[in-house]
């Protein structure tokens, strides 16, 4: 059986597993026949991006056939560790570093060591510091970070702020949340719902959590909360602090005030979304990378977009930068040879360019210069250009392991929304993760 290059579902349980292997297209580790390659990368933009890639590749290699297969983001947020871990395995995976994915299949033994890739491709030049130690474990690379997002932009319906009488933010900031929560009022007392949030998403409510918190504690407690929940760390910043709790206070505010649209729990990303290009919906939070998606919509009306306010008057919001979309070969890929080849021939400054920036997601070499990215796309563009004045954060939910980062603060916030907690519950929530993990009795040091 022979794949087609179009995308297909990656995972249905792991049935798709059991058949590739009947089918003879993913035999074991280094059973493969050296030129059947299948890649899984994550559906949506980057999917028709990468056709070209593996275009590229069958040229320059003769002989060799590479698949495509997509796989969603629920779906590699866990299920894809049973596939990752299987015979079945395609040879390059997808995953994100801070799903929990990551540390069960380095736990397990379950990832080829790259540094191979690393060497040949020169990546530990081309990656900042942060993002080569972020990607360092007991000395060895087992994955390559092919993008990096900013996290946290707004994006506006200009029609929609017309109407309601309100100008575009000066320098896409809001001076504060009072400021935030007019807006609000006024374009829904022009018709409109105001600030849309994937509540029911496994990630869009702690995206919010990651816009507010670095304005609402000092910049050194910001950076003591990405690394105190490493055994001896030698910090007594809590997640009880005021500032953490006006975080969670401030989410849960905006809930009883109608801040958010109705039925926010209830939506996931892509409701969201087509609530926003629908019309409907005045402000939507999103990436860099929402960008795409909105403009493949067709939208009636013309976007921009902001950072939400800060929560210490006077501070400007910055960007929460999440480096984490990350591509692995399985310790059982059938030709992990032919996949670290292919790493090697597309983590290069070419493909960030045609590839990775034209799909609106950032380069991660720190060597390509802003002039050659025009095809990030005009909101974009200005996002990065911003970044560099106001300045990068990174995500805390996705520094931070999952025991206490995304997979699970975003279900404590679902429930401090929903009324189940209070702020106060919920600090205390993450405080016993944070010290949960600061005693060794949950391993949080691969995540």
């Amino acid at each position: 059986m022979r794949l087609s290059r179009t995308l297909r579902p990656a995972l249905a349980g792991v049935l798709l597993a059991a058949v590739s292997v009947a089918c003879g297209t993913g035999t074991g580790p280094g059973g493969g026949d050296g030129k059947s390659l299948r890649v899984q990368i994550p559906t949506g933009p980057l999917a028709g991006a990468m056709e070209q890639v593996g275009k590229d590749f069958e040229k320059a290699n003769p002989g060799t056939v590479v698949t495509f297969e997509g796989v969603d983001s629920g779906s590699s947020r866990g299920p894809n560790v049973a596939l990752l871990s299987s015979t079945g395995t395609p040879d390059i995976g997808y995953l994100q570093r801070s799903t929990g994915v990551w540390s069960a299949l380095l736990k397990n033994k379950q990832l080829t060591p790259l540094d191979d890739v690393w060497k040949a491709a020169g990546l530990a030049d081309k990656y900042s510091k942060s993002q080569v130690d972020y990607y360092t474990t007991d000395g060895h690379h087992y994955g390559v970070l092919y993008e990096q997002l900013l996290i946290n932009p707004v994006y506006y319906n200009k029609a929609a702020f017309a109407k309601a009488g309100i100008p575009d933010p000066p320098d896409h900031q809001v001076a504060s949340v009072a400021d935030f929560e007019s807006m609000v009022g006024k374009v829904k007392a022009a018709g409109y719902e105001g600030f849309g949030v994937g509540g029911s998403s496994p990630y869009d409510l702690g995206h919010t959590l990651d816009a507010l918190l670095p304005t609402a504690v000092p910049a050194d407690d910001y950076d003591a909360m990405l690394t105190n929940f490493k055994p001896g760390s030698p910090t007594d910043v809590k997640y009880t602090d005021p500032g953490f709790v006006k975080v969670l206070q401030t989410i849960q505010d905006w809930q009883k005030k109608g801040i958010y649209q109705n039925g926010m729990l209830g939506m996931d990303t892509d409701q969201a979304q087509g609530l926003f290009t629908s019309g409907r919906l005045a402000m939507l939070q999103g990436g860099n990378y929402t960008y795409a998606s909105l403009k493949e919509a067709k939208p009636s009306f013309e976007m921009g977009w902001f950072l939400l306010p800060p929560l210490t008057p006077g501070r400007k919001t910055p960007f929460d930068a999440f480096n984490g979309d990350t591509l692995v070969v399985p310790a059982k890929a059938a030709n992990p040879d032919l996949a670290k080849k292919f790493l090697q021939f597309f983590m290069t400054d070419k493909y960030q360019v045609s590839v990775i920036a034209a799909t609106g997601s950032l380069p991660v070499f720190s060597s390509i210069p802003a002039s050659s990215l025009s095809n990030l796309g005009d909101l974009v563009q200005q996002q990065l250009e911003l970044s560099r004045s106001v300045g990068l954060v990174n995500i805390w939910d996705s520094t931070v392991p999952s025991t206490l980062g995304q997979a699970f603060s975003v279900p404590v916030l679902q429930k401090l929304v929903a009324g189940k907690l209070t702020p106060q519950q919920a600090a205390q929530q993450y405080q016993s993760a944070l010290e949960d993990l600061q005693s060794g009795k949950v391993s949080g040091a691969s995540d």
